[in-house]
């Protein structure tokens, strides 16, 4: 019986990225993103690395390179200071 342990799994139904055809994952850009979808975006990238083989893990890293969650979640934290919305204090 095979021990399924240090199996790396893809993610079934990734919802931060979109399967492409060579087998990697085109990440959806997102305008604005939250402190919580930053973090589990960061966390599906990990997962997918982690899954792939040695090879595949470079040129995912650079397709994840052309899109960072962090300055979305910037861009979010900038309109609502705009608007006089300090997320700090909740």
């Amino acid at each position: 019986m095979k021990s399924h342990v240090t199996e790396n799994i893809l993610p079934a139904n990734p919802r931060f990225h979109v399967p492409r055809g060579d087998g990697m994952f085109q990440p959806i850009p997102f305008l604005f993103v939250t402190e919580r979808m930053q973090q589990e975006i960061l966390h599906e990238r990990e997962a997918i690395l982690n899954a792939l083989p040695s090879r595949g893990r470079e040129q995912q890293a650079k397709i994840f390179a052309r899109y960072d969650p962090k300055s979305s979640f910037d861009a979010f934290q900038d309109i609502l200071h705009l608007f006089g919305v300090d997320r700090s204090r909740t």
